[in-house]
C-alpha cells in the first residue's frame, strides 16, 4: 500500500470526523471510578482509525508504489503491527495513568469478549486483574509482573453484559496496596454462538474450567467455562479445522476463504501465527496448501498437513520454517505405501501430525486407511502400522503392521493420535498413544470392520522391539462420523473425548465434550455443543506474553504461493489482439493486500489470470487441476496469487474463465516500485 493510500485513508477519517463529530465521540467513553480518577475507554474502531496512519511504518518495501484500481484491503499482519505499535506510543506518552486509565475494547479487532488497559505507576509494582464471573470459580484472574509501563489484557467478559473489571497494584508480599473497579458493556454474540452449549452434568473439579471448541462449519471458535457460558470467541471464523495452539499462547490459523483448487477440497493457502488477541505475528504463505492439522516440533517449527497435488489431495505432511515460511521437511504418504489402496483421491487423509524428539519419529493418522503410522524422521522409513491386520492382508505392507496381543480393538477412520508419557519411562521401546477411534468405516469400507455403534477414546501399548499392540484401555461415547479428538490430563487423572460431529443429533445437539475419571471411567461432566466442532482443547491463554508488545523479528509474511510466469511473445502478441468478453460471473471480484491478488470465484472457474503490460505478459494457472467430489463444486472462495516478481510495467488484467478470454477492466501499474 503506497503513501497516496496511506494519506488518502487519513483524509477520508478527518472529513469524517468534521462532517460527523458526534460519531466521534461514540467511539470513546468517560467512566469515573467509584474511589476517585476515570476510566477512558475506546472502542476497537477507534483503534483501528488512530493505527490507519501508522501503515507506512510497517509495509514492506518491496510494495512500496503500487498502484491499482484493485479495492485493497489491509493485511492481518499490518492490522496487528500498526494497533500494536499505536498502543506502544501512546502507553510512552505519560497520559494515561493507574487514575486516569485508558481501556480498549478488542483492541485488536478479533476477540470482541477481550480488551486492553494501558497506564504508567509512578512505582514499578506487580498488578492483578480479575473479570468477575457469575461464580467465584468462574472469574478470570491473572497477575502482572513488576514494571512502571503496564498493559493489562483483560479476558474473559460475558456477552452482553456490563462486566465488572477489578485491577488491583500489589505490594512485593502480594498485597492490594490500590485498586479500581470500573464496568466494560460488551455486544451480543454472534448467531452462531447463542445457546450453543448446554451443561448436562458438572463436577465440582474438572480438569479444565475452561473449554475451547473450534473448527468445524457453523460455529466461531469460542470459550465456555463449567456453567456453559461463552467467555471468548474469535470474530474472523477460521477453516472448517479450527485452531491449532502452540507454544507461549499463540495458535495456527487457517484461512477460511483463500485456498487453492485442487482435486477435491479446495486447499487453504494464506496461515497465521496468532495469538488470543488476535495479533498476527507471522503470515505463511503455501502454495499447495495446509490442512487439518497444526502440532509445534522442537525447535517451534510448525508439523501440518498439505498436498502431493499429483492427482492426490490430502496426502502428505510438511514442516514449515517458523521465522522463514520455507517448507524444510515433507513427506508424500505414496512414497512408504504400496498402491493397494491408492484408488481414491483423497486416499490416505492425514488428520494428524506430531513430532517426538525423544527418538525422533512423526505419529501420523491416516483416516482413509484406518492406520495410526510411526515415521523415523531423518530416514522418513516407515517404522510401524497401528492397524486391524485384517485390512492389509494380501498388501506388501504386512511386515510393518503391529501384532496385537491380548484382545485387540482396531481403530477404524480415527482422528487425533498423540504418543503420551507412560509412568515407567525406564523401557524406551515401549510407547502409548491416545487415539480418537471414531470407528466408522463409510470413506473406506473394510470388510473386517465390526459395526460396532459407539466411538472410542483409546489407549493402545506399543512394544517396538517385539512389534506387538495391545489395548490399555478405552473410553466409549457418542458414534461421531469425523473430527474429534482425545485428551488424558495425568496430573488430573481425568480423559476428554472431544465428540466433535455425532453421526446422529443427541438431543438436538450435533457434538458433545466428556470428561472421564481415568481409574473408573465415570462420566463426571458432559457438555452439549449444538451445532458440533472440529476440535476442543482447555483454554491456556499466556496473559503475561499478551501484555508484551509484538516482537516480529525479519518478514512478517513468509512462504510463497502461485507467481505469475512469463508467457511467450506470439501468446501476448495474440492476448493483447484477442477479442475479450466482458465478466458474466457474479462470483467473480477482486481484493490486493499489499502484494498478493485475491480473486474470488466458484470453484475451478478461473482457470488462468494474465497480466498483460507494455513490455509483455505473464500468467497464473489455477487449470493444474480438476474437481472429482461433487460436493465442492460450488464453493466460493478466493484463489491467491503472489506479485513482487512481475517487472516494472503497467499490467492489464484478464481471466480465461471456463476457456473464454473475459476482461476485468482492472489493472495493476508497478511501475514505480522501488
Amino acid at each position: 500500500m503506497d503513501n497516496y493510500f496511506v494519506s488518502s485513508c487519513k483524509r477520508v477519517k478527518d472529513w469524517i470526523c468534521r462532517q460527523f463529530g458526534q460519531k466521534e465521540k461514540k467511539t470513546v467513553h468517560h467512566k469515573k471510578f467509584a474511589d476517585g480518577g476515570e476510566v477512558i475507554v475506546w472502542e476497537t474502531g477507534r483503534a483501528g482509525e488512530e493505527a490507519a496512519s501508522y501503515e507506512n511504518l510497517f509495509l514492506r518495501k518491496e510494495i512500496a508504489g503500487f498502484r491499482t484500481n484493485i479495492r485493497r484491503e489491509q493485511s492481518c499482519s499490518i492490522k496487528s503491527l500498526t494497533r500494536d505499535y499505536l498502543y506502544k506510543q501512546l502507553l510512552s506518552s505519560g497520559e494515561y495513568t493507574f487514575d486516569h486509565m485508558l481501556v480498549i475494547k478488542d483492541p485488536y479487532g478479533e476477540a470482541p469478549l477481550t480488551a486492553l488497559a494501558l497506564f504508567i505507576l509512578e512505582e514499578p509494582a506487580c498488578v492483578r486483574v480479575t473479570t468477575k464471573g457469575n461464580l467465584k470459580e468462574t472469574d478470570f484472574v491473572t497477575e502482572l509482573p513488576k514494571k512502571k509501563e503496564h498493559r493489562v489484557p483483560i479476558l474473559g467478559m460475558y456477552a452482553e453484559k456490563a462486566n465488572d473489571i477489578v485491577i488491583e497494584i500489589l505490594d512485593d508480599e502480594g498485597n492490594c496496596v490500590k485498586s479500581h473497579t470500573f464496568t466494560i458493556r460488551t455486544k451480543r454474540l454472534p448467531k452462531s454462538l447463542r445457546n450453543v452449549i448446554t451443561v448436562k452434568k458438572r463436577t465440582d473439579k474438572p480438569a479444565y474450567s475452561n473449554i475451547m471448541i473450534n473448527g468445524g462449519v457453523k460455529i466461531h471458535t469460542c470459550v465456555f467455562d463449567i456453567e456453559g457460558k461463552i467467555r471468548y470467541y474469535l470474530s474472523r471464523k477460521p477453516r472448517g479445522y479450527g485452531i491449532f495452539p502452540l507454544s507461549d499462547g499463540h495458535f495456527f490459523y487457517m484461512e477460511k476463504y483463500i485456498s487453492v483448487p485442487s482435486y477435491s477440497n479446495p486447499q487453504t493457502v494464506e496461515s497465521y501465527d496468532m495469538d488470543y488477541f488476535g495479533r498476527v505475528f507471522r503470515t505463511y504463505l503455501t502454495e499447495k496448501g495446509v490442512h487439518h492439522t497444526a502440532e509445534e516440533k522442537a525447535g517451534g517449527n510448525i508439523l501440518t498437513g498439505s498436498n502431493s497435488m499429483l492427482e492426490h489431495t490430502e496426502d502428505c505432511v510438511i514442516e514449515i520454517d517458523r521465522q522463514t515460511g520455507e517448507i524444510v521437511w515433507q513427506l508424500n504418504m505414496a512414497e512408504i505405501f504400496d498402491e493397494t489402496y491408492q484408488n481414491m483421491m483423497d486416499w490416505c487423509h492425514v488428520n494428524s501430525a506430531a513430532y517426538y524428539e525423544k527418538d525422533r519419529t512423526i505419529l501420523i493418522s491416516l483416516r482413509n486407511v484406518h492406520a495410526v503410522i510411526c515415521v523415523d524422521y531423518d530416514t522418513k522409513k516407515l517404522r510401524w502400522i497401528l492397524s486391524d491386520p485384517k485390512f492389509w492382508e494380501g498388501t506388501k505392507m504386512t511386515s510393518y503392521l503391529l501384532q496385537p496381543e491380548g484382545d485387540v480393538k482396531w481403530c477404524y477412520q480415527q482422528h487425533a493420535a498423540f504418543e503420551i508419557a507412560l509412568p515407567d519411562e525406564s523401557n524406551p521401546q515401549k510407547k502409548r498413544i491416545i487415539v480418537y477411534d471414531n470407528h466408522w468405516a463409510k470413506r473406506r469400507k473394510a470388510k473386517s470392520f465390526d459395526k460396532d455403534p459407539l466411538s472410542y477414546v483409546s489407549f493402545y501399548d506399543i512394544d517396538e522391539e517385539n512389534k506387538t499392540v495391545s489395548l490399555y484401555k478405552r473410553f466409549a461415547g457418542p458414534k461421531t462420523r469425523i473430527r474429534a479428538n482425545g485428551i488424558y490430563v495425568p496430573d488430573k487423572k481425568r480423559v476428554y473425548n472431544m465428540a466433535g460431529s455425532y453421526a446422529e443429533p443427541v438431543d438436538g445437539d450435533g457434538g458433545g465434550i466428556f470428561e472421564y475419571d481415568y481409574e473408573t471411567g465415570e462420566v463426571l461432566s458432559e457438555f452439549g455443543v449444538k451445532p458440533g466442532f472440529f476440535r476442543a482443547y482447555p483454554f491456556e491463554p499466556n496473559v503475561q506474553e499478551l501484555a508484551e508488545p509484538m516482537q516480529v523479528t525479519g518478514d512478517y509474511q513468509v512462504g510463497q504461493i502461485k507467481q505469475p510466469q512469463e508467457i511467450s511473445s506470439s501468446k501476448y502478441c495474440k492476448l493483447k489482439s484477442e477479442k475479450k468478453h466482458h465478466i458474466k460471473s457474479a462470483a467473480i471480484e477482486y481484493e490486493m493486500q499489499e502484494d498478493l491478488l485475491f480473486v474470488n470465484n466458484v470453484d475451478h472457474e478461473v482457470e488462468k489470470v494474465y497480466f498483460i503490460g507494455d513490455k509483455g505478459g505473464y500468467q497464473v494457472d489455477f487449470d493444474d487441476t480438476y474437481q472429482t467430489m461433487d460436493v465442492f463444486r460450488t464453493m466460493v472462495y478466493k484463489v491467491a496469487m503472489q506479485l513482487t516478481n512481475l517487472p516494472k510495467d503497467k499490467y492489464k488484467i484478464y481471466l480465461q474463465v471456463k476457456g473464454e478470454l473475459q476482461t476485468t477492466k482492472k489493472y495493476i501499474d508497478i511501475s514505480a516500485v522501488n
